[in-house]
């Protein structure tokens, strides 16, 4: 049980870890650098004195929570105009609506990171 504790655990440092580079690849500069702050606090040993459990835990809850506001104040693009905007915006004539607000907006920013990392 020890040992499916600590693949969880860091499991979900990880999973925190690339969502951070996701969001700051992906435009979301301070959702990005909030979950890797994050992501290093998350690592720090539990024995030190410095920082309780239950002040961790509040501070990573705070964190996801601002997190999920900010991905929540992205704009989408309109669906009715076929043309994209401008070549920085490559992947907004490719977007399509799920009906899901929240979940268009995080596959809108991951499709941004992605349009980023794509060679020109």
């Amino acid at each position: 049980m020890d040992n499916l504790k600590k693949i969880a655990m860091w499991t979900g440092i990880a999973f925190t870890g690339l969502c951070g580079v996701m969001l700051l690849g992906g435009g979301k500069v301070m959702s990005g650098t909030l979950l890797i702050a994050t992501t290093f606090i998350m690592v720090l040993p539990v024995r030190r004195p410095k920082l309780p459990r239950w002040g961790r835990v509040g501070l990573i809850c705070a964190v996801f929570g601002v997190v999920a506001w900010n991905v929540s104040t992205t704009d989408l693009p309109n669906p009715s105009t076929g043309v994209a905007m401008s070549c920085a915006n490559e992947h907004a004539d490719t977007y399509t609506s799920t009906g899901f607000k929240f979940l268009d907006q995080v596959t809108y920013i991951f499709s941004d990171f992605l349009s980023q990392a794509a060679p020109s």
